[in-house]
């Protein structure tokens, strides 16, 4: 928590030393790219709960662990695709800058596969704790 407060602070604090729009520049820029990835997230997210239930449904019924994920993800995909698309009406740019934004994503996307990966392979139990979830935890 400690870190993105710190990140947020960097942000914020480099708007101010540039002079930009705070809502136009730093508002825009910064959540038109969490808003796109948090959508492709989600699809994601959908494709896996369908996935997990592909063989054993576990008694629950085939809308709700195959139908359901499956509109969520399509629906989230077209979504995605039509924000990527009109990126310059969420970020109020075009060209160049929103090449500059949207970069990122599939490197962050491409680099955490890939620490999964590593992970998997060589400490298994830990890979299988990723997926824990402890609510009482500080």
């Amino acid at each position: 928590m400690l870190t993105q407060s710190a990140f947020n602070a960097l942000v914020i604090g480099l708007g101010a030393v540039l002079a930009v729009d705070p809502y136009l520049v730093v508002l825009l820029w910064s959540n038109s790219v969490g808003v796109l990835g948090i959508m492709v997230m989600q699809a994601l997210a959908a494709v896996a709960v369908f996935a997990f239930f592909r063989k054993d449904r576990r008694g629950m019924s085939a809308f709700r662990v195959v139908w359901a994920p499956l509109l969520a993800a399509a629906g989230l995909a077209v979504l995605a695709v039509l924000a990527l698309f009109n990126f310059d009406l969420l970020t109020g740019r075009t060209g160049l800058v929103n090449w500059l934004l949207l970069v990122p994503l599939p490197v962050v996307a491409a680099a955490g596969w890939q620490v999964a990966r590593r992970i998997r392979r060589t400490d298994p139990e830990r890979f299988a704790r990723l997926t824990e979830v402890d609510v009482e935890r500080d």
